[in-house]
């Protein structure tokens, strides 16, 4: 079993999963707990998405925990960055959609704009529950 991010941007980074995969002496990386991984020779990040990292660390607890940050770091770090910077065109977004959605009124496409309205909603309704996560683990305000 691997990591998984629950934290706000969740739904984003949601088909990562990553874990501390076992190398063994033939060079042989596995996410997978086997008879032949037994003969550990170290621990390599990994996630399910397919990411790699080059660096092997011993075949230790030490060495496990080190390459489960270094997952986090090199990997989980960056897609909660995009995740984040991608409020900065969220409302043109949001306007493009809607103009879109008066487009297809006019035209007399009300199944396809029902399709994107619906799109939207479900848009901010995801937005909602990040912003609400984000709000409950600030601190009160003394």
């Amino acid at each position: 079993m691997g990591i998984r991010y629950t934290g706000p941007y969740a739904q984003q980074v949601d088909d990562h999963e990553g874990q501390a995969a076992r190398k063994l002496a033939d060079g042989t990386v596995s996410a997978e707990w086997t008879e032949e991984t037994t003969s550990l020779h170290g621990f390599v990040a990994a996630c399910s998405c397919g990411w790699r990292a080059e660096d092997e660390h011993p075949a230790t607890e030490v060495g496990r925990e080190a390459a489960e940050a270094q997952w986090n770091t090199e990997h989980l770090s960056p897609l909660i960055e995009a995740a984040r910077a991608a409020w900065d065109t969220w409302p043109e977004e949001l306007v493009g959609l809607a103009r879109y959605v008066r487009d297809r009124m006019h035209a007399q496409d009300a199944a396809e704009a029902l399709r994107i309205l619906d799109q939207m909603v479900a848009d901010v309704d995801y937005r909602r529950r990040t912003v609400t996560q984000l709000a409950a683990q600030q601190e009160p305000l003394a």
